[in-house]
């Protein structure tokens, strides 16, 4: 299955000196949804060009109930699995403010959980390591109310279907991992998955 995230999708359109990559990018720095004509647009052209895969893995994709609506056209007669990854806000907090990323490499780490041995310095490559506009505190904390006016809605809208899967994102990532794979497997169905408090962002 191809893995598509919308977000580093969105990025790559950003740094293009076009009239979307300079409206993508706008909205991104101030923490702001990218319009859905221009995230369908990245959707599309993705799912076309791996049109040979078993699926898709979207990433920070539907945001908002009309791109659930684009993502119902796109798929067509495609089952869908909603997976829903809830974490606490300080806990978002931190794993957003501390990301660093290596321009040269893409690897990613955080100073908070993973730092690096040299700060600034990526211990892959040796490159210099970034601190993204879009990450920075006062931008997240806009994320954040974005995700409670125009995200929180299309959570709810999806728990009440059967193809809804919701894990908690606090534990450690080979538990989220796992608790997925189980469920895409089969192993493990949504009803005996208890929805967790609805005042937890998913990003």
């Amino acid at each position: 299955m191809r893995h598509l995230s919308t977000g580093d999708a969105l990025r790559q359109k950003a740094g293009e000196d076009t009239p979307l990559g300079n409206q993508a990018r706008e909205s991104m720095e101030r923490g702001e949804l990218v319009s859905d004509e221009l995230v369908a647009q990245v959707v599309r052209e993705c799912m076309t060009d791996f049109s040979d895969s078993t699926g898709f893995v979207l990433d920070g994709f539907p945001r908002n109930r009309s791109q659930a609506d684009i993502l119902e056209e796109v798929a067509g007669e495609t089952p869908l699995c909603v997976i829903n990854i809830r974490v606490d806000e300080e806990v978002v907090l931190k794993r957003l403010s501390g990301r660093r990323h290596c321009l040269e490499c893409g690897k990613i780490c955080n100073v908070y959980f993973s730092p690096p041995r040299q700060e600034g310095v990526c211990d892959t490559c040796g490159a210099n390591l970034i601190h993204r506009p879009d990450d920075h505190p006062d931008v997240i904390q806009r994320r954040l109310q974005v995700y409670r006016e125009q995200t929180k809605p299309l959570t709810d809208f999806y728990s009440k279907k059967s193809c809804y899967f919701e894990v908690d994102g606090n534990l450690d990532t080979e538990a989220v991992f796992g608790r997925i794979s189980a469920h895409l497997a089969g192993e493990e169905s949504s009803a005996g998955n208890p929805h967790l408090s609805t005042d937890r962002p998913s990003l």
